[in-house]
């Protein structure tokens, strides 16, 4: 007797896992779509292909991705809970629009916070770091040329975290990179309005020499230079395209 109802049970216990099996490959399966639809939105939010203020829909970036809408609307709530987009009840999506006030609100911030990591980093940063930094100064771009400036923004980027990572504080390190990513759309409008790659190279050459010195004051006193020169070119490179539809005064 026994033994049918292990006989018995054996095709259904297969069976059972087999669903399981099938149930976990789809929700993976489904986890690696959104993370692609999610990576592809976020590049386009944050180099302006999606312009800040477009109206976007499921059915339009399902379409578009060839995906269905359950990947796309789970990409878009990250985005949403990262403030790159938000919702208008039966209307869909929206990129949300960028202002002189965040620009000037995030400089702000990142000011406080990097010329705190490049006095950090003078008492901790390696010369295998100082040499990686120097060669991340080097980089330019070409405004006609889209993939150079490309490289151009994400070499900026990581000469700026390299500097917070050199710091030693994890937490300052996370919450810059955060930060410098809200502010790369600005970074894209900016260096496509005007060609900044002469003086981004000669102040992250003029850092990366601090930074050798070690000297804590002087590294935080050129951080803060830095920001407010980007700040102001950035403001007058916008300000003077007031047909920039992207931006609210």
């Amino acid at each position: 007797m026994s033994d049918v109802s292990t006989t018995d049970a054996a095709p259904k216990k297969a069976a059972a896992d087999g669903k399981r099996l099938a149930t976990r490959r789809k929700s993976k399966k489904t986890e690696s779509l959104t993370e692609r639809v999610y990576q592809m939105l976020r590049t386009e939010i944050l180099t302006c292909i999606l312009e800040p203020g477009q109206e976007i829909s499921e059915a339009e970036l399902a379409e578009r991705f060839e995906v269905s809408k359950t990947p796309v609307r789970e990409a878009l709530a990250t985005l949403r809970s990262e403030g790159l987009v938000k919702t208008f009840p039966r209307r869909g999506y929206q990129v949300v629009p960028i202002t002189f006030g965040d620009l000037n609100e995030l400089f702000d911030l990142r000011t406080i916070l990097e010329a705190g990591a490049a006095e950090l980093a003078c008492e901790r940063i390696t010369d295998a770091e100082i040499a990686s930094l120097q060669k991340l100064a080097e980089v330019v771009y070409d405004r006609s040329e889209q993939p150079s400036l490309k490289r151009f923004i994400q070499a900026n980027r990581d000469f700026h975290v390299a500097i917070a990572k050199a710091s030693g504080n994890e937490r300052l390190y996370n919450i810059l990179g955060r930060q410098i990513d809200e502010l790369e759309r600005f970074f894209y409008l900016g260096a496509r309005l005007r060609d900044v790659s002469d003086e981004t190279r000669d102040d992250h050459k003029a850092i990366v020499e601090v930074l050798r010195s070690r000297d804590p004051v002087a590294a935080r006193k050129i951080m803060i230079q830095h920001n407010d020169v980007t700040r102001r070119g950035l403001f007058l490179a916008l300000s003077q395209s007031r047909n920039l539809s992207s931006i609210n005064l």
